[in-house]
């Protein structure tokens, strides 16, 4: 074992453990009283854990503190306690100093803290002793796997002082383009994040190898799953991501998706496969005053002389990809596996459905000839995605029988029809499979309250939603699931232009509740 010196703090070249393990259960609060009544007590309890050892697992998007015995009194001689702190597989587990005072010696011999953040599986030989003022010593520690260990070490006489105090959290490996990466949570950034992309192209390509973790036998990978936090692209054109997108290649197909679609997620079936490719492209924004416009007869791109839409220059990405296991034993962590054929998957007993680009905006400059019409310079939405199959799944949680969905406002279902030259009041929705051909969405055994149709519909598309009379749409069919259908007509001749797409709220609904169908 090797070691390194840095500022006034050193590494020794033997480490001896007496482990005095105290692990914290599941529920019980970091740093809370054995005695606190658990209905008082939430993440962020101010109180840090201070006991002499123990074992502390963070999950992702939250943290917790540690202290040593005591503080911010002085520690006692004699103490000898190791800390492992665990980080959900796949993670990181770091350290932030927010407060170190131990008895400062030239090689830290007397009272120290040593640092480990090497893991399980590394080959690093991090292993550092810190001892002095917080000011003397790097504040920020990441292991190198999972795990991090650390050991007060004091002295059995002498002069004491306060200890350390530490804030610790879970944090993803961020990963580039041109990588080879096999580990079971990571994130994809783009280059600069988080700020934009520059105005040029660029092919980021990213290889997923699904051999999570050999010691683990049933850790097989069967899905994958993309949490878009940030992911702006240039928007469709009519339907078409033709300048920048991203493509996950699957088992089944699964749609490029381009625009704008922080927040979203999506599930890709990679079962069987040994690796998986992940592709993001982008392409210079269009120069100005030239515009793109796509001839109608021959589908060939036209320069044109004048300008026919402008975006922002806002392109940028983090995508957190977690490798999702075949064994219901071995789901990572806050990923839960998606029923089979599920594009997207929601747990919660009420959220939001949107379809894809929903919120994509650009401004239109089509009408503009000397800049000062009405409508020059509108923002418009750049629409929904063409070639679009895929299945939203909700699970059914306990004592809930069906499922109610309804539009978040007057401009969230615009799915088939002139948005933009239909006024609000004209607005018509369409409903069953003869209005319904070509982009609906699909809602097995839908209708709407008080509606008195004896045969409920299961196609829902137009420009406001319900079937025969407009309002929420509610199902009692099993699973609870609706599936998006789009069409490869969106171009600027057809019926279909500016049409946003859909954002609907689900509700389940109680089983012992008025049956609402």
């Amino acid at each position: 074992m090797t070691y390194r010196k840095t500022y006034s703090y050193f590494l020794t070249h033997s480490l001896f453990f007496y482990v005095m393990r105290h692990t914290v259960e599941a529920g019980e609060s970091i740093g809370a009283p054995k005695d606190a009544d658990p209905s008082n007590l939430t993440s962020s309890y101010s109180l840090p854990y201070s006991e002499c050892g123990g074992e502390l697992s963070v999950a992702e998007d939250s943290s917790g503190t540690l202290a040593s015995p005591g503080y911010p009194e002085q520690y006692t001689h004699g103490l000898l306690c190791v800390w492992t702190i665990k980080a959900p597989a796949g993670m990181r587990a770091r350290i932030y100093i927010e407060d170190l005072d131990l008895t400062s010696t030239p090689t830290c011999e007397q009272d120290y803290l040593l640092v480990d953040v090497r893991g399980k599986n590394s080959s690093s030989n991090d292993v550092e002793r810190l001892c002095g003022d917080v000011e003397d010593v790097p504040r920020e520690y990441v292991s190198d796997d999972n795990v991090m260990v650390l050991t007060l070490r004091t002295s059995q006489a002498g002069e004491t002082c306060r200890g350390f105090k530490v804030t610790y959290d879970a944090q993803h490996v961020v990963v580039g383009c041109g990588e080879s990466v096999s580990r079971r949570q990571f994130v994809i950034e783009s280059p600069g994040y988080p700020g934009y992309l520059a105005n040029e192209s660029l092919e980021c390509h990213l290889t997923v190898t699904h051999a999570c973790d050999s010691s683990e036998p049933s850790s097989e990978v069967c899905q994958l799953r993309l949490d878009f936090e940030s992911l702006t692209l240039q928007p469709p054109e009519l339907g078409e991501c033709r300048l920048d997108k991203l493509h996950v290649q699957g088992q089944s197909f699964t749609p490029p998706l381009c625009g704008v679609n922080s927040g979203q997620h999506l599930y890709v079936d990679v079962s069987g496969r040994s690796s998986t490719e992940i592709l993001l492209m982008t392409a210079p924004l269009l120069p100005r005053p030239v515009g793109r416009r796509r001839d109608n007869i021959t589908g060939a791109d036209i320069g044109v002389d004048r300008w026919e839409y402008e975006v922002e220059n806002n392109r940028q990405w983090r995508i957190r990809v977690a490798q999702i296991p075949c064994s219901c034993e071995a789901v990572t962590p806050g990923k839960p596996r998606a029923p089979d054929g599920c594009s997207q998957y929601y747990t919660q007993v009420t959220d939001v459905v949107r379809s894809f680009n929903f919120d994509g905006k650009k401004r239109d400059l089509e009408p503009c000839w000397n800049g000062t019409e009405e409508e020059c310079g509108r923002q418009v939405w750049t629409g929904h995605l063409n070639h679009v199959h895929h299945t939203i799944c909700i699970a059914r949680q306990p004592g809930y029988c069906g499922v109610m969905y309804a539009p978040t406002d007057a401009d969230a279902f615009l799915m088939t029809g002139h948005a933009h030259a239909a006024a609000g009041f004209n607005r018509k929705n369409l409903y069953g499979s003869s209005q319904c051909q070509s982009d609906y969405v699909v809602i097995p055994k839908g209708r709407t309250p008080g509606d008195e149709d004896s045969c409920p519909h299961d196609r829902f598309c137009g420009l406001q939603f319900g079937n025969r009379l407009l309002g929420p749409v509610v199902s009692y069919s099993l699973p609870f699931m609706l599936t998006v259908h789009t069409d490869e007509d969106e171009f600027s001749h057809s019926v279909d232009t500016n049409n946003r797409g859909f954002e609907l709220r689900y509700t389940q609904l109680p089983c012992a509740g008025p049956n609402m169908g």
